[in-house]
């Protein structure tokens, strides 16, 4: 079985998941639809976890795979080193609560997911995705039309990024058809930025974790309360407004593109985050009656 298993599994790419249960979920049914009498039973001693209901309970969240077993699952469906490292990273991310430590995990992943992609669009996006600083650095460039070297962008930023970080930025972006180099100078080939290409979800979510880091960052001394605007409320509310909610600050993402696409000169780069939450499970109607 644990060999018909290891067949089966390759009919799915590990790297193309951003959630082990939903990878275990997938392979299940797979391994159901192609196996005699396939249970969750079999499947938990197939992936060297035991006869159990272990792999059930794993897939609908009430229980996490422990790290221990991650050797365990990988042996069992022969995966190479690449995959290996995937698979930790992954089981590391979605049991870890610390923020440091996911931001680490998504960069593994990023980089197996980037080494394991055919050169294209999507390796780029992947890539491009790969390192906070690729947005800041092409969003910089419009506040120089007539160009910008490595070291004129470092010494605008106000954020922790070095002349070599930078480099590599510019580098990356002109691969990707994005900026154009005239005597050592770089120019932005377009104003809007677009990646092209399909990129993991964990991708994006470590942007965002970086520019909350970000945001939490200019709380301090280096940032006078006259340039910045920082405000939060906690609400309670209908789902009906908690959507609208959601549906506001589409809105207002839209108008604050609409700005700065009127804008003829830029003159500064600024951050601005949107977040909306749940912070309690959505109470059901005539519940604590």
């Amino acid at each position: 079985m644990k060999n018909d298993l290891k067949t089966i599994r390759k009919q799915i790419e590990l790297t193309g998941y951003s959630s082990y249960r939903a990878y275990f979920e997938d392979l299940y049914h797979l391994a159901k639809n192609s196996l005699e009498k396939y249970s969750y039973q079999r499947f938990a001693e197939d992936l060297n976890l035991g006869a159990s209901n272990i792999v059930f309970t794993i897939i609908r969240g009430s229980r996490k795979l422990m790290f221990k077993h991650v050797r365990n699952v990988s042996d069992a469906l022969g995966f190479d080193a690449g995959e290996r490292k995937y698979f930790a990273s992954l089981v590391r991310l979605q049991n870890s609560n610390n923020v440091s430590e996911r931001i680490q995990d998504y960069d593994a992943l990023l980089d197996v997911a980037g080494h394991r992609q055919k050169e294209g669009s999507s390796k780029d996006a992947i890539l491009f995705f790969s390192a906070w600083h690729h947005v800041l650095v092409f969003e910089a460039l419009e506040l120089f039309p007539e160009g910008a070297t490595p070291q004129l962008l470092a010494k605008q930023f106000r954020v922790p990024i070095s002349t070599t970080e930078i480099r590599e930025s510019l580098e990356l972006l002109t691969h990707m058809g994005l900026l154009e180099v005239r005597e050592n100078l770089y120019f932005k080939r377009q104003k809007n930025l677009s990646t092209g290409g399909k990129v993991p979800g964990f991708g994006v979510i470590r942007f965002h974790l970086k520019m909350l880091e970000l945001a939490r960052e200019c709380l301090g001394p280096e940032f006078s309360p006259e340039e910045r605007n920082v405000s939060s409320v906690t609400l309670a509310v209908s789902e009906t407004g908690a959507q609208r909610i959601r549906e506001t600050l589409d809105e207002f993402r839209k108008r604050i593109f609409a700005i700065a696409n009127e804008e003829n000169s830029a003159e500064t780069l600024v951050q601005v985050n949107f977040q909306a939450f749940p912070i309690l499970e959505c109470k059901k109607k005539g519940a604590g009656k």
